[in-house]
Parts: structure tokens; sequence; C-alpha cells
């Protein structure tokens, strides 16, 4: 019953948590403001150094006013500008994207509808006409304005949330402090990318699972959306202190309470309309203020000893992939060319194909000495009188064999 207590309190801390960004974003520019108008500057004259003609002559204090005042004015510009992308994500998601499309849906073609029952009374013609006017300008306007103002929309959401974020983050945790390899940045920005994907068709799946329980499907699929949100509007601060993707998921699974809550205000009414693209952009104008919220809360952890590991089925599929690929040789760009590996030739100083090389022709060379030095000795006891021949066949042996002694001088590996 403790449990169940303290859970409750923690979804209903995250929830007060979520909704505080409505209040902060209106004092944030504020403080941010009078954090810089309050800067550190240097005396304009050191009065430690004597001043000569010449220092007095090539001084010039107006300049360094000026050029401070005009970098104060550019840290300001370039700093308190959180209020301001806040208003043009309601502008272009609310105020341009939604209303033209209620406004399509509910003005436009009920107007066309009424001119069409005036001019033609008959009921057979207008329903005729009709039947085929409404489908093609609603397939026109989603064609014409909808998809290409959908994609505009997300490329410029996506550039605005992540200035509300950096601003927000630089205001009240200083400097981010990103991923330090180029490569783990990527590779954790694609996979998060893939998991959110999945987990979002996984939440859709559990939607229309056949249960025979009323209600149990969209309470699970709401609890699926709850957590997703939270981690779309956590990812922005947590990605700004450093954590990699598996620190992020695991630390929303072991503190599922205050998570849903967070998220559960903005899954809810982003599952209020019944037209998927107002529903983005429900979710587009309340994404900003979350995404404040979440910079200024402080989790409450420990709460539930169960994790609610629901992204665990997400991240075995996006290890399956990706360990697929690397069974297959697809993943070698991640991996350090090697000489061995791609056929190139390696230094002369730490060379070991060449050192086995040397080792091979100097084995041959020695058997090949012992051979010769076999034979003599053979020939040297069936004749005692040798040949002019046999002498001159053996002092050729002898010099060849102590070019071959010298040989291998050429071919040792050079030392540094």
């Amino acid at each position: 019953m403790e449990t169940l207590y303290r859970v409750g309190t923690t979804v209903l801390h995250g929830i007060l948590d979520s909704i505080k960004g409505i209040t902060v974003v209106f004092y944030l520019d504020k403080e941010a403001n009078r954090k810089l108008s309050q800067p550190t500057t240097k005396p304009l004259l050191d009065l430690s150094v004597p001043r000569t003609k010449e220092s007095l002559s090539s001084s010039q204090p107006v300049a360094p006013r000026t050029s401070s005042s005009n970098s104060l004015a550019s840290k300001r510009i370039e700093e308190s500008k959180v209020l301001k992308r806040v208003l043009q994500c309601s502008l272009l998601n609310g105020g341009i994207f939604m209303l033209s499309i209620l406004f399509f849906e509910y003005v436009v073609l009920p107007g066309l509808h009424l001119f069409l029952w005036y001019l033609f009374r008959n009921s057979t013609t207008m329903t005729t006409v009709w039947g085929w006017m409404q489908p093609s300008l609603s397939l026109l306007f989603n064609s014409f304005w909808v998809a290409p103002l959908f994609l505009l929309s997300k490329i410029v959401n996506s550039l605005w949330f992540q200035d509300i974020a950096d601003s927000a983050y630089k205001v009240r945790k200083g400097r981010p402090q990103l991923i330090p390899s180029i490569s783990k940045l990527i590779a954790d920005t694609l996979i998060s990318l893939l998991i959110q994907i999945l987990f979002l068709l996984q939440s859709t799946a559990v939607k229309y699972l056949p249960v025979p329980v009323p209600f149990a499907c969209t309470a699970i699929y709401m609890v699926h959306m709850s957590l997703l949100c939270s981690l779309y509007a956590f990812e922005y601060k947590w990605f700004n202190m450093g954590w990699e993707l598996h620190k992020r998921l695991t630390y929303i699974e072991q503190n599922w309470p205050y998570f849903l809550g967070f998220g559960l205000p903005l899954a809810v009414l982003s599952e209020l309309p019944n037209s998927i693209v107002i529903s983005g952009c429900v979710f587009s104008v309340l994404f900003p203020l979350f995404i404040i919220s979440a910079n200024e809360a402080t989790p409450k952890d420990n709460v539930c000893g169960t994790p609610l590991k629901l992204f665990s089925i997400v991240v075995a599929l996006t290890n399956a992939l990706f360990r697929g690929r690397t069974k297959s040789g697809k993943s070698a760009l991640s991996q350090p060319l090697t000489p061995r590996g791609r056929g190139l030739t390696p230094p002369l100083s730490s060379s070991s194909s060449s050192f086995m090389f040397q080792q091979q022709q100097q084995q041959q060379q020695h058997r090949n000495h012992n051979s010769q030095k076999h034979h003599h000795q053979r020939s040297h006891h069936r004749q005692p009188s040798p040949s002019p021949s046999a002498a001159s066949s053996s002092f050729a042996s002898v010099q060849t064999a102590q070019l071959h002694q010298h040989q291998p001088v050429l071919n040792r590996p050079l030392r540094r």
C-alpha cells in the first residue's frame, strides 16, 4: 500500500512539473538578460604601468566601451530567444498550419456544399457533383498545401526545438557537455531515432490488441505514449549533459512513475484530435513548453523497485538488426583498416611477413649449403685425386655459398 501511495504521489509530482514550463517561459529570458547585464569588464587604464606619450596618444577608451556594448548586445540577442522561439512555434504550427486545415475542413468545404445545394435544387445532381468535387478538392489541398507545409514545419521545428533547449540549458546549467566522439554522436542520434520509431509502432500495435478487458489497451497505449513524450522532452537535456542512449532509456525504465506523470498531459492533449495532422500540430505547439519544463525539473528516482521495461523489445530488435549487419560484413566502415585485412604493405620496421619470408629464405640457403657440403665430402672419399673440373665446381659452389651468406643482409628490415 505504501508503494502504491509513493507511485501515485510521484505521478502527480511529474504532472505538476510538466506544467511549470508555461510559467517559466515568461521569466526565463529576463533572468538570462540579468545575467548578461553584469559582465566582467576590465579597467580601461592600468595604473601600475607608467603612462607615456605614445600610450596616451594610442589609448582610445571609447572604442573598448563600444565593442563591449556591441558584444553584450550580440550575446543578448543570441541567448535570450526562448520566448521568441516558443511564439514562432505556436504561430507556425497553430496559427498557420492547424488553422488553415480547420478553415478548409469546416469553412471551405461546408460553404461549397451549401452553394451547390443552392445552385442545384435537384438532389441527384448535387450528390453526383459533390461526390467527385469533395475528394478532388481534399486531394489537391493535402498534396499542394498540407504535405509541403508538414515537411517544412518538421525541419523548422527541429531547429527551433534545439535552439530552445540549448538556450534554456545555458541559462540554468551552463555550457552543454556533448558526447566527445563524433562517431558515437552520430550513432547515438541514428539509433535513438530508430528506437523511437519502433517504440511508436509498438504503441500503435498495443492499441489494437484483441483484449477482452475494456479500455485496457487504451490504458497501456497511454502509458507507452506518456513515456515516449517524456523521452522526447528530456532527451535534449540529457543529450546536453552527455548521457548516452542506454543510460537515458535505463533511467526512464527505472523511474517510470515520474516520467509517466510528466508525459501524461502532452500525450492526452495530442490524442484528443481525430486527425493525425491536427494531432501533430497540437504536439508541436505544446512541446516547446515541455522542453523547458524538463530542463527545470528534478525527477524523483528510486520510488519503485520494479522497472517498467517497455523499451526492451525495441532495443532487442535494434541490437539484432545491427548484429546482423555486423555478421554480414556491412559495418566494415566503422572498423579501422588493418594491413592484413586490406592487403596494404606495412612499414619495414614492423613487418612480420617480410621477416618470415627472410627466415624461410635463410633456412633454404642453409639446407642448400649443407647438401653441397655433404656432396663434396662424398666426392672426396670416392675420388682421392679430384679432377680439375671437380675442383672448379667445388670452388664455384663455395663462392655461391658465400654469396648466399651475404645476400640476407640486403633483405633485413631497416631499424629506426
